[in-house]
């Protein structure tokens, strides 16, 4: 579903990124306050490459299958890093947020949703309705599913429409 709303940005004439979370290496915050000390965090991993894509991009479209009512573990790591990311990074930026899950019902995402428009609320950031899936109980779920497809390349037009100035999107995913 990430790469059918990707693939629609790059027809409109976005530029695109797409990033996979579980091919990186990504170390968890410590809670150790080096970032706040320091003003840089004591890890040397990929964060510090996803955050220079982020920043250079007006929309991140983010996506996440349900992991026990919550995201996976790789996206709650990359999200509990930008505790210690200067918060002007985030302002006005826009977040999609893409989640699949294998039970029948959207009630299951609620967790994930609400903890990511509280993040959005927080952090001051445009968080767009999410394109939720149920029923996604494989890998290629979404891919069997035409209307899915549809409405994710639907999106994709829509908010490079609604946006001014859209030269990348980052994609968050796991694979």
């Amino acid at each position: 579903m990430v790469n059918a709303v990707l693939s629609s940005c790059h027809d409109n004439g976005a530029i695109t990124h797409r990033v996979v979370l579980d091919e990186l290496i990504i170390l968890p915050c410590k809670a150790c306050d080096g970032c706040q000390d320091s003003r840089s965090c004591i890890h040397e991993d990929d964060m510090q490459e996803i955050l220079t894509l982020m920043e250079q991009s007006d929309i991140w479209i983010l996506g996440t299958p349900i992991y026990w009512w919550g995201p996976t573990a790789q996206m709650k790591t990359f999200i509990d890093r930008w505790y210690g990311v200067k918060q002007s990074l985030f302002q006005g930026k826009k977040i999609l947020l893409v989640v699949s899950m294998g039970g029948g019902n959207e009630y299951y995402s609620r967790h994930v949703i609400g903890m990511f428009e509280d993040i959005c609320n927080y952090l001051g950031m445009d968080f767009l309705d999410p394109l939720i899936a149920p029923r996604m109980r494989t890998k290629n779920s979404a891919i069997e599913v035409s209307s899915l497809l549809d409405r994710a390349k639907d999106l994709g037009s829509m908010i490079l429409t609604s946006t001014c100035r859209c030269n990348e999107n980052v994609k968050g995913s796991i694979a």
